[in-house]
């Protein structure tokens, strides 16, 4: 993949803000439709000619994508769009960022770390009156809560993201937070004792309510969370004791699991059809169906299933009367609890491994937010932020110079010579007015060609002093080892404190 850890810089954008948004969308479109991997490879192959806002829509479009599939690093490193969305001043693009890093913590497992940026996320939303991003960060909220149990927290949260997603009842966001309280109230419903009559109407109430969130997400041809809610209306038609149209509406959806790869899915459906079997006392039938769950959750690592497979099993070659097989399947659970825990270590090592790579690229997106990549210097965020801590120092008497650089005639250097010269160019000059800046000065670039060096402590004679030595510098470098011919100059301009304030 590409390196995604570049900042924004001021230049002339290649893709424009709304082209971006639109391939955005087309790949939320593959995602929706199953086709993930497309989604992936488009997003990045677009972002690599992207710069500035366009930049940063491209990289939220990846970070979806990438935790879709499962790269939980490469997510957040894509979640590097809010400094993009920071530096171009776009509280809703930081907004959405801040909520894909969040989808990345709770896809990882790390609901504690999801909750601390989702409610991060939801002061903003509610400061811009933006409710539909509000929606999402409640639904967010509530998904998170209803998988640590906390079930009337949940649906609390989901409710409430519901009625506000209400209002465009065909939308995409209104279609997944209705998956998401539907799966809250099962969840609840499954907690229950299992004879319990409410836990049965329960489960009941929502019989109609996923059949036509399917049929509103096939209408908006939202694939994956149409066959994600058939799923679950399969799953609940067994859990109310409905077993004979649980099985057909499972056989009916492997196919289309197959078709849209989504594997782990289709191993769930052979479960729940080896469960619904058993619970007919079809027990061949049930054997079949649990052996291939078993085989598919041994190859997708998913251990939760493939212990209840496995039980499922052995209950059945018990009631066979295969009594060896039937321990056999038992020694496997026992072995299985065993590797369990051993995993949940693995899983809490690799959640703190997530955590502190994220940390890491916090610390390196505020830097490189502030750097411009093709020089190393500073740029105007930073000197924004550094006018701001020296301004009280200024007012204070303390002097404060800025010198301008503007490269002469450099649009005839990149005629002339090409682009990758005048890069080189503008490196060198950068390196050079580096080169006589101070610790506690700061050299900018500010603009395409034009540069900065801002003087604390230096009166205007001795600024002018150093004007003329980088003035001079720039004209004796030797050019020529760059390119035959090639000659640069600059003209620097002098400002006093009252202009040096003002960097807009």
């Amino acid at each position: 993949m590409r390196d995604l850890e570049t900042s924004f810089p001021l230049l002339a954008e290649t893709l424009l803000p709304q082209e971006a948004r639109e391939i955005a969308t087309r790949v939320q479109a593959h995602l929706d439709a199953g086709a993930l991997e497309d989604g992936v490879a488009l997003a990045q192959a677009r972002l690599s000619g992207a710069v500035g806002e366009a930049r940063a829509i491209l990289q939220h479009a990846l970070s979806l994508a990438c935790n879709v599939v499962g790269r939980s690093v490469d997510a957040l490193r894509a979640a590097a769009a809010r400094e993009g969305f920071k530096a171009i001043g776009s509280r809703e693009g930081e907004l959405d960022a801040l909520l894909a890093i969040g989808s990345v913590m709770r896809s990882a497992g790390d609901h504690a770390s999801a909750i601390l940026a989702f409610e991060e996320a939801e002061p903003m939303a509610r400061e811009l009156h933006d409710e539909i991003r509000l929606g999402v960060v409640l639904r967010q909220i509530g998904v998170c809560c209803s998988l640590l149990g906390r079930h009337q927290q949940a649906l609390s949260s989901l409710h409430e993201a519901a009625l506000i997603h209400s209002r465009e009842p065909t939308d995409r966001e209104h279609l997944s937070t209705l998956l998401s309280l539907y799966n809250a109230h099962n969840r609840r419903a499954i907690s229950l004792p299992r004879d319990s009559r409410e836990r049965i109407d329960s489960l009941e109430e929502h019989l109609g309510r996923w059949r036509a969130l399917a049929d509103d997400a096939a209408r908006a041809a939202q694939t994956r969370m149409e066959l994600m809610a058939l799923g679950n209306h399969a799953i609940t038609l067994h859990d109310c004791g409905h077993h004979r149209a649980a099985l057909a509406a499972l056989a009916a959806l492997l196919p289309r699991y197959r078709t849209h790869g989504m594997a782990p899915n289709e191993a769930i459906c052979f479960f729940e059809m080896g469960r619904a079997h058993e619970s007919l006392a079809e027990h061949e039938a049930a054997r079949e169906h649990y052996a291939e769950a078993i085989a598919m959750f041994d190859r997708s690592g998913l251990s939760g299933h493939l212990r209840e497979a496995l039980e499922g099993l052995s209950n059945v070659e018990e009631a066979r009367g295969d009594h060896r097989a039937a321990l056999a399947a038992l020694r496997r659970v026992r072995t299985l609890e065993a590797e369990t825990n051993d995993s949940a270590a693995h899983r809490s090592v690799a959640q703190r491994e997530l955590r502190l790579e994220l940390a890491r690229l916090s610390s390196q997106w505020e830097r490189l937010a502030s750097t411009d990549p093709l020089t190393g210097l500073a740029n105007r965020r930073a000197l924004e932020n550094w006018m701001a801590e020296v301004r009280p120092r200024v007012e204070l008497g303390e002097p404060l110079i800025v010198l301008l650089h503007d490269m002469d005639h450099f649009k005839s250097i990149n005629d002339s010579f090409g682009h990758g010269v005048g890069d080189d160019v503008l490196r060198q000059v950068a390196a050079l007015i580096n080169a006589n800046c101070r610790t506690h000065d700061l050299a900018v670039r500010y603009g395409g060609e034009e540069f900065l060096l801002a003087l604390v402590g230096v009166d205007y004679d001795a600024a002018i002093e150093v004007a003329e030595r980088l003035r001079v510098s720039v004209q004796a470098f030797e050019w020529t080892a760059i390119a035959s011919e090639l000659r640069v100059t600059v003209s620097i301009g002098v400002a006093g404190a009252a202009e040096a304030q003002d960097t807009t």
